[in-house]
Parts: C-alpha cells; structure tokens; sequence
C-alpha cells in the first residue's frame, strides 16, 4: 500500500468515531427542539382584558381567568380542542388570585378589596358568588387552597393569610421580611412556600405553628412565582431574568435563562408540566413548558398581557389569554428524550474533543512507527541530499559538454 493510502486509511479509521459522536450529537439537538403550533380563538371579552391568573378546572372542563379589567372572572368552556366562552362573573372588585377546589366545586377569588370571593362551579350552578369571606386586610394577592387541609393560604403584602373555607374565617396571620409575591400548600411535606422579592428567597411556613421555618436564598433572583411538584419535592421558581430549580428536601439550587424569567408559575400534577408565563415587552414575552423533573420542554412567543396560563390535560394543551383571545398550544410535540438519551448527549460533548485528541495521538504515533520501520519513504534530510548529489551530476555533464571530458592522467 503506498503512502498516501495508508494515511487515508488512518484517517478513515481515527474520524470514523468522531463523525458518529458528531451525528448523535446533532440527532439529540434534533430531540430537544420544537416548533409548537399556536392558534388563537378570538374571543372580545379576553382580548380586552387584563390577567393576572388563569386556572384549569380538569374534572369540569372550564378554564376560569381573574379578569382585572372586566373585574370578574371570565369562564372558558375547555370540553373540546376548540374553546368556547361561556360568560364572567362579576365581582365586587378586581380579582388578583384564584384557587380551585374541584371536589367540591368551589373557585376562590383573592380580590382587591381585602375579601376572597367563594363562587360555585357545580355542573349545575350558574357560577355566582355563594359567599364573601372578609379577612380585615385592604388587598389580597395570589391564593392557594389546599383539600388536605381544607384551607385558603393568601399573599396580602408581607402577610401570608391562613383561611379555614369551612368556616370562612382568618386563622393564622404569619408575617414575613417584605412583600409576598406567590404562596403554594405542598401536600408532601404540609408546609407553605412563598416567594419572597425583596429578599431574593423562597420561605418555608408552618402553617401549624405560623412560622418561617426555613429560608432558600436564591442570588439576584428576584422571585416571583412557585410551582411545586410534590412528588420530587420539586419547586420551581420565576425569578426577574431567569429560572431557578429549587429542592426543597436538600436546598440544591440550578438556574436557567431558557426562559427569561416570569410571573405566575403553574404546577399540572395530572400532566406532571410546570407552566411558567414571561410576560415582557410585546418581542420577549413568552409561554414557557417545563417537564415535571425541571427539564425544559418547549415555549412559545406570548403577549406582554399573559402573567399566567394554565394546562388543560384531558386535551395537552397549555392555554393562555392572548392579543385577540384565547391562544393555545400542545407542548406534547415537544416532549423531552428518554433519560438515556439525554445521558448520551452529554457525554458526547466530552467525547468528541477527547475523539479529537486521539486521532492526532494515532496519526502521530503512525507516522514514528512507519519512520522507525523504514516504511514511511525517505526523511527531509535523504531527500536534500539526493537533491544535492543530482544537482552534482547535472553540473559534472554541464562541464563535460562544454570543456569535453577529463582524462586521466
């Protein structure tokens, strides 16, 4: 085999393994991405509004959004792909959160005004107001209820509001640092969490005791909105710029900027989704899908006016209000690969400089083993010195041509 061949050969071999490790590392690329398709139901009402929640009744199929503007709650009938509005219902004043309890068909509405509003969502009611739960505070914020507990659990400046629904009334008032921004019950672990800006935490309360038990400091998050998954004992938080995963068993932190950061953060238990809107101008703004391990999934382009949005699981679409209406998307187009998949990928991104590496190691090794056996052709140094012995020869025949040639004496 001549040379050439067998440094074609070498090559072939050495690259071989790289352009493998190349490929499966751009088919993983291929794995992770998405392209969601966004449609957008026009709907006047929700066009026109202003949100500050929105919620998924799953067992009744409604979609219910604390429509600021309109001061009332807008219903959206979710049965099918294709939504359809049902009515609002009004309120005394602006509602700030809602809160679901779908077993006894109950919607809670954190109002403005300092009251909660208890409206029934029975398939046979008409969505009115059945109740106002006064709490002597001038405005409530966010809301969580927890079935376990059977309580209301209400951010109102730096108070979060502990409210038995059976008997409508204030139990607990368990103050914190500064301001609360979004307060989530975990069935896990029965404590309360609340985002905490003012001092870039989450707060971990004991709502038995009415204390701040424990204290997650995130660095320059400026959080806004948590979501818990409690299974994993995972919260994932919507800081100022970006994404924080917090678990709250061992206080491990990770941040990501896949989503540049959010309001209103959503946890679909039925779906295991995180669902995070990143309201900010009208070419920032964006809906963002996280897999209920903190992986991200997918977003989409969203509207400045979308501080939160909701999953609907019985169809797997995320919906959110938009420029027109109603939009709409299913991150299950962009579901995350396997585990061991994800494994691969990232040991490609070691394995291909180290590829690398060893084939300049193999092309070098080759190169000193031919030299060594005397196949590899003649050296620099043979090659100027046959260069030289010919130029010799060719002067030796110049001479003889003209001076004629040399006799012996």
């Amino acid at each position: 085999m001549k040379p050439t061949g067998r440094l074609a050969a070498a090559l072939g071999q050495a690259i071989v393994p790289v352009l493998v490790a190349a490929g499966g590392a751009i088919l993983l690329s291929g794995c992770t991405s998405c392209q969601s398709t966004v449609r957008t139901t026009a709907m006047t009402v929700i066009a026109g509004g202003s949100y500050d929640v929105v919620v998924a009744d799953q067992p009744g199929q409604r979609l219910y959004l604390a429509d600021r503007t309109a001061k009332g709650v807008d219903v959206v009938d979710i049965s099918s792909p294709q939504p359809v509005f049902v009515s609002t219902i009004p309120l005394t004043a602006a509602p700030h959160g809602l809160a679901l309890d779908t077993a006894s068909h109950r919607l809670f509405a954190a109002l403005g005004n300092g009251a909660v509003a208890v409206i029934d969502t029975g398939p046979r009611s008409s969505n009115q107001v059945v109740a106002n739960i006064q709490t002597d505070s001038s405005s409530l914020d966010l809301i969580d209820y927890s079935a376990q507990t059977d309580s209301l659990y209400v951010g109102s400046d730096r108070t979060v509001l502990v409210v038995d629904a059976a008997r409508a009334q204030v139990t607990k008032r368990i103050t914190t640092a500064m301001t609360v921004g979004q307060p989530r019950f975990d069935p896990a672990d029965g404590m309360v969490y609340a985002t905490v800006s003012g001092t870039d935490s989450l707060v971990q309360i004991n709502p038995a005791t009415g204390f701040v038990t424990r204290s997650y400091v995130i660095a320059k998050c400026r959080p806004n909105g948590v979501g818990i998954n409690p299974a994993r004992q995972l919260a994932l938080v919507s800081c100022g710029g970006s994404i924080a995963l917090v678990n709250l068993e061992s206080g491990a932190q990770r941040v990501t900027r896949v989503v540049q950061g959010g309001d209103v953060v959503t946890y679909e238990a039925a779906a295991d989704r995180f669902v995070v809107a990143s309201p900010h101008d009208m070419d920032e703004s964006a809906i963002g899908v996280f897999a209920g391990d903190g992986s991200f999934i997918g977003s989409v382009p969203a509207t400045s006016s979308a501080h939160a949005a909701a999953f609907d699981s019985a169809h797997g679409l995320v919906y959110a209000p938009g420029p027109v209406g109603l939009m709409s998307f299913a991150p299950a187009a962009c579901a995350p690969p396997p585990d061991w998949l994800r494994f691969v990928g990232g040991l490609s991104v070691f394995a291909v400089p180290l590829l690398l590496a060893t084939l300049f190691l193999v092309l070098v090794a080759r190169a000193l083993a031919r030299r060594r056996a005397g196949l590899g052709g003649p050296t620099y140094e043979e090659l100027q010195a046959e260069d030289l012995e010919f130029e010799r020869e060719r002067m030796r025949a110049l001479e003889d041509g003209i001076l004629g040639p040399r006799v012996a004496d």
